[in-house]
């Protein structure tokens, strides 16, 4: 559909959908059911449960309508992201990626116009991750079906561990989002501080102080296998 926003979102994919499960523990854990109440004016966004409320500092990566069928960038949206969002352009820019410096991106809606643009709002979002360095990402319901896009600050998730990411590699990977394993796992080091990774061809070994997950890949650059060996684990 739009291949420059897809290959940045996978850059970033691996790693943002493990913080967004980690968001969705810290959720459950500190609040608990909640409700969401959100300004865009004010670029806050508020987790409400019975007992306590999360506020996060919120900026608008993009808005995905199923009225006019496209993606509005926040740094187009007039309640947009300002700086943050900027950051989507401005790295469209630096590489010629015309999907991130047009404002808006057209889509076809498909059999099921709902699932595509949630869709396309998890594509959205990974992209604002890849170019913001901020993380996790929230998509709301604005009504009518859009889907409003925000990365977050200020509330205290668990950057994803490494047995985390072996053992959370199945919802992962079929979520729909990911369509290069390879350049998402490459990413995850690129953003996981601690992370560091070897290329070996049809192998990607993925290390930190704890140990390493060697992923092996097939002829297509698909992720076949992930194995973990834990630091001092033999002997």
């Amino acid at each position: 559909m739009h291949p420059g926003l897809q290959n940045v979102a996978n850059r970033a994919a691996y790693y943002a959908t493990l913080r967004q499960t980690l968001l969705a523990e810290t959720l459950e854990e500190q609040v608990g059911d909640h409700q969401i109440a959100g300004d865009l004016q004010e670029g806050t966004l508020q987790f409400v449960g019975a007992e306590r409320t999360l506020t996060a500092r919120s900026h608008l990566i993009a808005s995905v309508a199923p009225g006019p069928k496209s993606l509005l960038w926040g740094w187009a949206h007039p309640q947009g992201g300002g700086e943050v969002a900027g950051r989507v352009k401005e790295l469209g820019e630096r590489f010629g990626i015309t999907d991130l410096t047009s404002p808006e991106l057209p889509f076809d809606a498909g059999d099921d116009i709902a699932a595509t643009t949630t869709h396309l709002g998890h594509l959205a979002a990974c992209v604002g991750v890849e170019a913001t360095r901020l993380s996790p990402y929230y998509t709301v319901n604005a009504g009518g079906g859009t889907r409003l896009v925000m990365v977050l600050e200020g509330i205290d998730v668990p950057e994803p561990s490494l047995m985390q990411v072996a053992s959370r590699i199945e919802p992962v990977l079929t979520s729909g989002i990911i369509t290069d394993h390879r350049s998402a796992v490459l990413g995850l080091a690129e953003h996981r501080e601690g992370f560091t990774v070897e290329d070996q061809g049809q192998q990607l070994v993925l290390s930190d102080e704890t140990g390493s997950v060697t992923f092996s890949l097939d002829d297509r650059q698909r992720i076949t296998n992930a194995s973990m060996s834990l630091q001092g684990a033999a002997g």
